[in-house]
């Protein structure tokens, strides 16, 4: 009886502090499009920078907070890139700048996002 005490209060203070836990948690590549979905025009002609976009910018960058979330996130920038082909990288590189924003890596086409720390 005892035991089993001990065995549900370990399994309790498993799951009580796991989501505390949270090593491998990644930032999903639809909550980076979602954040960064006002920055389309800019991308694309440049121009002014929408107040929502430099926000979805704080947003994204404020929730990469570990190697693996920066370097998913870089990733997820390429391949949605990629998949719209409107993304001119110049303006694209430009945005941290714009929007006062410290990123751990500089925005090109050609970025080794397993490279980023």
């Amino acid at each position: 009886m005892a035991n089993a005490r001990l065995i549900c209060a370990l399994l309790l203070c498993m799951v009580v502090t796991a989501p505390m836990l949270n090593i491998e948690a990644s930032i999903p590549c639809h909550t980076v499009k979602v954040d960064l979905a006002t920055c389309l025009g800019y991308f694309k002609n440049g121009g002014s920078v929408p107040p929502s976009c430099c926000r979805g910018v704080r947003n994204v960058n404020n929730a990469a907070r570990t190697t693996k979330d920066r370097r998913d996130t870089c990733s997820c920038l390429k391949t949605t890139a990629k998949q719209y082909g409107i993304v001119n990288f110049r303006f694209a590189a430009d945005l941290p700048r714009i929007c006062n924003v410290n990123i751990h890596y500089r925005i090109s086409a050609s970025i080794d996002c397993s490279r980023i720390k």
